[in-house]
């Protein structure tokens, strides 16, 4: 998937940039990211999406978000894959999708410690999405702990413009591939994307803020 991320390739620092600022005007963690865990990759996991793209830094894939609430497949990587449900959207926009198991993009720390994955979003349009979300899948990996509590941060930059998703958390279920983390779309709902842009959700251990996904 070359040429959706071409020019994001060169704009994350941008962005990474503009939301440390952000982050460090709203009190939020910031400064010095630690280094990445490095990290095993299972021998069994989740399936690749049809059509995905892998490389030894991430799995990517383009989807098409529907006007109908639906579901994309989270690239397989690392031992972490899946799918996640979105809610319905007031236009139908191609969205490029990124997982990696390590900051590639120099993203700003949303939550307390380190993200255990990483999915690299870039809207290539703008888009309002609802809040009716029907919930079924998740983001599995054997790196989740069935029971476990997690959190959802989430950051999207169209240009100038940083939108902060409302962070939730989430309680593991257990899988044919390991924990699953069902709901995270719910970060997506009654939000307004303005443009393209690019942006990531980060997911980390524990119960970090009081809304539930």
């Amino acid at each position: 998937m070359k040429s959706a991320f071409t020019r994001g390739d060169r704009c994350f620092g941008a962005y990474a940039f503009a939301t440390a600022l952000l982050l460090t005007a709203c009190g939020q963690p910031s400064g010095t990211m630690p280094a990445p865990a490095s990290f095993v990759r299972a021998l069994t996991g989740p399936p690749a999406c049809k059509g995905q793209n892998t490389n030894k830094k991430y799995g990517t894939i383009t989807v098409t978000l529907k006007t109908r609430s639906g579901s994309f497949c989270i690239p397989a990587f690392g031992g972490f894959g899946g799918s996640m449900q979105y809610p319905s959207v007031n236009r139908s926009v191609k969205l490029t999708i990124r997982t990696s198991t390590a900051n590639i993009y120099n993203e700003p720390q949303l939550g307390t410690g380190t993200s255990i994955v990483y999915l690299n979003l870039h809207f290539h349009a703008g888009t309002h999405f609802s809040s009716n979300l029907k919930s079924q899948g998740g983001l599995t990996s054997k790196a989740i702990n069935a029971g476990g509590t997690y959190t959802a941060y989430g950051i999207v930059a169209v240009g100038h413009l940083v939108l902060m998703f409302t962070p939730c958390y989430t309680v593991a279920t257990q899988g044919p591939y390991g924990g699953v983390l069902s709901n995270l779309g719910d970060l997506f709902s009654n939000t307004t994307i303005t443009g393209a842009g690019y942006g990531v959700i980060e997911i980390y251990s524990g119960e970090q803020v009081s809304q539930e996904c």
